[in-house]
């Protein structure tokens, strides 16, 4: 299957079959535990065809948390077939079919560990993980789980924990990342295995065979915050470019990539328009010094620059992420590469505020009151005059938060990000509206 060849992307996964499969148990330990229920969903053709699901008795009590966590009771199963009277219905159902779960590490090993007890072979059938699949996509996701992936993409989940509900949920889902496949042309089965390199959804990777023309035909339809990364043969980053809005700029990023020998072109989205100039600033020291003019000069020519010094009337700046529920926070009390945290509010509230007391921290302590702030020499009238007008331009999307909003024992701070979040839910449409 590997090896052979197809038409189209379409023609690939129209040619492979899966079985999403999900499991319920008393606990994680298949040599002690049991399982509860199975819910399995079939996918053929990239439509959902047949669903199966099966209260198992497990013969043992089951656990109040997993009883509140499933709703599934004692009196619910008791009447129900225990595992060995329909495991040859499963492994019937499942047949020679790509299994998918939202957690392969944990369902499959159990199943498997359920038929080794029952004396029955092993399953061998290959094995994606949609869960994994979602972090190759999205690499910056701090959350992934289920509920959560369906919120994003609009799929109905609406009795979480229960295995039918969730292997349909996580069917919809690997429907989804097919049709995000096709969209950035999937050409070989093990792709789906390891998505990695092309198929992340936030950029667009250019080989030389693919042309300029195919860059500027993605850049002619972005309008928001885009972060360019030129590379040479040899995987050298030649330019970091960050881009307000590509499209506004096409004749002139034409002109601009129009001298480089390339080797590969990354078109990378961003959040606010700072977090690319932070990544420039972060890898400027990358850029060969024969290009660091070429990038300087694109700058200069694009925005207003003056002669500009760092604000000192905030300490953090906290803004929504690129991704939908997340946000960033930047310190600038020791403004480098790692003072920055990407965060969901309010699941992360308790890390959110321990980074910021170490930043404070460090602040005191060890820096004795001192800013600090990393800006590459060539880069740092840009960066700042930049930087200035970005937060001037969108007062609204950035946080400015002081020390002692975070020292205040009743963080008025964290009812800011609430008001913030309330007014930006949403505010890339990421990763619903993907590269």
């Amino acid at each position: 299957m590997t090896d052979q060849s197809f038409n189209s992307p379409d023609e690939l996964l129209r040619s492979l079959n899966f079985c999403v499969i999900d499991l319920e148990t008393t606990g994680g330990n298949f040599e002690t535990e049991k399982i509860i229920e199975v819910g399995m969903v079939r996918v053929e053709n990239r439509v959902i065809t047949e669903e199966r699901n099966f209260l198992i008795n497990p013969d043992k009590e089951i656990p109040d948390f997993v009883q509140k966590l499933t709703g599934i009771k004692k009196a619910d199963v008791s009447h129900s077939p225990k595992i060995e009277e329909v495991i040859d219905e499963i492994t019937q159902f499942i047949g020679d079919s790509i299994l998918v779960a939202h957690n392969t590490s944990f369902d499959v090993p159990f199943l498997n560990g359920v038929l080794k007890q029952l004396g029955r072979p092993t399953l061998d059938n290959k094995v994606i993980c949609t869960n994994i699949m979602t972090k190759y996509m999205i690499p910056e996701i701090m959350s992934s789980n289920l509920s959560y992936m369906s919120s994003i993409f609009g799929i109905s989940h609406s009795n979480a924990h229960r295995a039918v509900e969730d292997a349909r949920a996580t069917a919809n889902l690997l429907l989804k990342y097919m049709e995000i496949f096709e969209k950035k042309n999937i050409r070989k089965v093990n792709q789906l295995y390891y998505p990695r390199n092309k198929f992340e959804l936030d950029r667009a990777v250019f080989d030389p065979e693919d042309g300029l023309d195919a860059v500027f035909s993605t850049l002619a339809i972005i309008e928001r915050p885009t972060v360019l990364t030129v590379k040479g043969d040899n995987g050298v980053i030649l330019s970091i470019l960050p881009i307000k809005n590509p499209k506004a700029e096409l004749d002139s990023l034409k002109t601009y990539l129009a001298d480089f020998r390339w080797g590969q072109i990354n078109v990378r989205l961003c959040g606010p328009f700072l977090e690319g100039l932070f990544f420039l600033n972060n890898n400027f020291i990358k850029i060969p010094e024969v290009f660091r003019k070429k990038t300087l000069e694109y700058l200069k020519e694009h925005h207003q620059i003056v002669k500009a010094e760092m604000e000192t009337d905030f300490d953090f700046i906290i803004t929504p992420h690129l991704i939908s529920g997340q946000f960033m926070v930047w310190s600038f009390l020791n403004f480098n590469s790692y003072s920055q945290l990407i965060f969901k509010y309010p699941a992360h509230k308790k890390k959110l505020h321990q980074f910021l007391l170490g930043q404070i921290n460090r602040y005191e302590n060890i820096q004795k009151g001192k800013r600090k702030a990393f800006i590459q020499n060539d880069l740092r009238n840009i960066f700042l005059s930049v930087f200035n007008q970005s937060l001037n331009e969108a007062k609204d999307l950035y946080l400015k938060v002081s020390m002692s909003e975070i020292k205040d024992e009743k963080k008025p701070y964290q009812n800011r990000i609430e008001v913030l979040s309330e007014k930006y839910p949403d505010p890339y449409q990421f990763p619903t509206n993907f590269m």
